[in-house]
C-alpha cells in the first residue's frame, strides 16, 4: 500500500469517526443544562433569603425555556506536488467544526397572580401531604405553621427581622414530642373517616405514652381522646380539635431568612436588625432554628458549599455537610413548586441568545 493511499484511508477514517450525531449531542448537553439550571435555581432562592434578611426586595426570574441549535461542518482538502518532483509528495487536510447556539428564555415571576400565590396562607392539605411523604413533621410544621391552638411559633419572625425575641419555645417543645411519636409510628395525619376535614390520630398504645401526654397537655387537648380534628384558624380552645394557623410562602421565606447570619460589620453598621432577648442581650436565632436552617457568611468563596451566593461584598453559604439546612432548603423549593411559585406571572418573556 502506497503512502498516498494510506494517508487517504486514515483521513477518511478520522473524519468518519468524528462525526457528531444528534443522540450524542443530547447525551452531552442535557445533563449539563440540567445541573446548571438546578444550581442557579438554588442560588436564586438563597439570594432572596439573604435579601429578606437585609430588608431588600426579593425577585424571581424563571428559566422558562432553553432552545439550543447545533451546527456541524466537515471539510477535506488535498494537495500534490508535480510529477517531476523528487519526493512525489502528497498532502491531505481535514477540518471538523462544531458550534452550539443556545437561546435562553427568562420569565420574571411577578404580577397579581404571583403576588397572591406568595401572600396566600399555605393549604393545610399541602402540609399534610408533605408530612406523609417522608418529611419530618417537626420540620414541616416548624417552617410552615404560625400557631397551634394558640401556642405561638415566632409569628413576629414571619416578616422583617423583629427587634425583640419572638415567642416560640413551647411550640418547638410540642413539635419535638410529635416528632418522637412520628418516628415510632404512633401518630398519623390524614382525612377523617367521614371524609370531612383532616385530623391528627394517635395509636391506641399511646394512652400512657409520655410524648403523647406532653403534647396533648401543651395544646390543651382532651387526654382521653385519640382523634383530633384539624381546623384552619387562630386561637383554639383545645378539647377535641386543633386550630392551625399556616404561613404564606413569603412569610415562610421571612421566617427562614432569620437563619441567615450577617457578617459582624453589617450588624455594626446597622444594615440588619439586631434582635435582643428578654435580658436585653443579642438574641441567637439558632435558638429558634437549630436543626432547621442556618446560612453562614464568609469573606472568601467557600470551598465546600451545597449552595452559595455573593451579596453585599460577602459570601453566604449552606455547607454541604449541613444536612438539616439542606433538607429545609429542599422543602422550601417543594413548597414554591406546590404553591405555584415557579409558574410565570404576567411579566414579559426575556430571551437571551448566546453566540459561540
Amino acid at each position: 500500500m502506497t503512502t498516498k493511499t494510506l494517508t487517504l484511508l486514515l483521513a477518511a477514517s478520522l473524519l468518519s469517526g468524528c462525526a457528531y450525531h444528534g443522540p450524542d449531542a443530547l447525551r452531552m448537553t442535557r445533563p449539563e443544562y440540567n445541573v446548571v439550571i438546578q444550581q442557579t435555581n438554588d442560588q436564586e432562592l438563597l439570594l432572596n433569603l439573604v435579601r429578606l434578611k437585609y430588608r431588600d426586595t426579593p425577585y424571581f426570574l424563571s428559566v422558562e425555556k432553553v432552545a439550543s441549535s447545533m451546527e456541524f461542518s466537515r471539510g477535506l482538502s488535498a494537495s500534490a506536488a508535480l510529477p517531476e518532483s523528487a519526493d512525489n509528495s502528497f498532502g491531505l487536510a481535514g477540518a471538523i467544526g462544531f458550534a452550539e447556539k443556545p437561546t435562553l428564555f427568562y420569565s420574571p415571576l411577578e404580577g397579581e397572580k404571583f403576588v397572591r400565590q406568595m401572600m396566600t396562607p399555605l393549604p393545610l392539605d399541602t402540609l399534610i401531604l408533605l408530612a406523609n411523604s417522608g418529611w419530618s413533621v417537626e420540620r414541616v410544621f416548624a417552617v410552615t405553621l404560625q400557631a397551634m391552638n394558640g401556642v405561638k411559633n415566632a409569628p413576629t419572625a414571619s416578616g422583617p427581622t423583629p427587634s425583640r425575641e419572638p415567642e416560640f419555645r413551647d411550640f418547638r417543645a410540642a413539635l419535638k414530642h410529635l416528632r418522637a411519636l412520628q418516628i415510632r409510628k404512633l401518630v398519623e395525619l390524614g382525612r377523617a373517616p367521614d371524609g370531612a376535614g383532616l385530623e391528627l390520630r394517635f395509636a391506641a398504645q399511646t394512652a400512657n405514652d409520655a410524648d403523647a401526654r406532653a403534647f396533648k397537655q401543651m395544646l390543651r387537648l382532651d387526654p382521653q381522646r385519640d382523634r383530633y380534628r384539624l381546623n384552619v384558624g387562630l386561637g383554639g380552645s383545645g378539647g377535641d380539635s386543633i386550630a392551625v394557623a399556616t404561613r404564606s410562602l413569603i412569610a415562610t421565606m421571612n421566617y427562614l431568612s432569620q437563619g441567615v447570619e450577617p457578617p459582624p460589620i453589617d450588624l455594626a453598621a446597622g444594615r440588619v436588625t439586631r434582635t435582643l432577648d428578654n435580658a436585653e442581650q443579642p438574641f441567637d436565632w439558632q435558638q429558634l432554628l437549630s436543626g432547621i436552617f442556618r446560612v453562614q457568611p464568609s469573606a472568601q468563596a467557600p470551598d465546600n458549599a451545597a449552595v452559595a451566593v455573593r451579596y453585599r461584598n460577602a459570601w453566604f453559604q449552606i455547607p454541604d455537610n449541613d444536612l438539616d439546612s439542606k433538607a429545609t432548603f429542599a422543602l422550601l423549593s417543594q413548597l414554591l413548586a406546590l404553591q405555584g411559585g415557579m409558574t410565570p406571572g404576567q411579566g414579559a418573556n426575556l430571551s437571551y441568545s448566546i453566540s459561540p
